[in-house]
């Protein structure tokens, strides 16, 4: 079954074909038919259902036996699940997680709107209560938990670096860096646009000094001669 039909119920028909022992002559036949199976909201992969009376022949006179239906459930490309909880990646901006918003979240039964506290680390979690799956033959639901994920941009303009050097100088005179790991991520994405011209810098310098140490030694042996 599907993602969907699994968390909100669904009926599946079903063709069964099976054998049996024809007990006047001993010879297994091949019979056919078709049954009408009803998926209960919040089944899970690797859960049976059983149809009583749906199964095979039995011997002359008795019922039919049960048939037992093993289920199983697709993944699906946005929601992960774990046990009658959900789970989504949600992408926000640097900026956002730093000065706070809001983004808009698809869940299982609408779109809301959730707010995105200041200051979000790497692996910050939101949970919003009841949204999940309901629970097989209850009314209580599960949770439905966001995982914000900050998208670091690949290249950035003249401006943008201007800016987050003239921020990174503000860090250190209030002293309010960022946690390590947001200063790792957002590190490793800009030392491309930054070491270049560091080490541009430093290898001037290291030239100037040597040009003047040579002009030293030339005086000092013309001075001796």
């Amino acid at each position: 079954v599907s993602f969907k039909e699994a968390v909100f119920g669904a009926s599946k028909d079903l063709h069964l074909r099976y054998q049996v022992r024809n007990p006047s002559t001993g010879q297994v036949e091949v019979k056919e038919r078709d049954v009408t199976v009803k998926i209960p909201t919040g089944i899970d992969s690797g859960m049976n259902l059983r149809l009583g009376g749906q199964g095979a022949e039995g011997d002359p006179g008795a019922p039919k036996g049960d048939l037992l239906v093993q289920v199983i459930v697709d993944d699906d490309d946005y929601f992960i699940r774990n046990g009658y909880d959900v789970h989504t990646e949600i992408p926000i901006s640097v900026t956002q997680a730093l000065l706070g918003g809001t983004v808009d979240v698809e869940t299982l039964s609408s779109n809301v709107e959730v707010k995105i506290p200041k200051g979000c680390q790497v692996d910050t979690k939101l949970m919003l209560r009841g949204k999940g799956i309901q629970k097989l033959n209850s009314k209580t639901t599960g949770n439905h938990v966001i995982h914000l994920k900050i998208e670091i941009p690949k290249s950035i303009s003249s401006r943008q670096e201007e800016l987050l050097r003239e921020f990174d100088e503000e860090t250190k005179k209030s002293g309010n860096g960022l946690s390590g790991r947001l200063a790792g991520a957002v590190g490793s994405a800009f030392s491309n646009l930054f070491s270049n011209k560091e080490k541009s810098d430093e290898k001037d310098k290291t030239n100037s000094k040597e040009e003047g140490g040579d002009e030293d030694e030339s005086v000092k042996k013309e001075a001796a001669q």
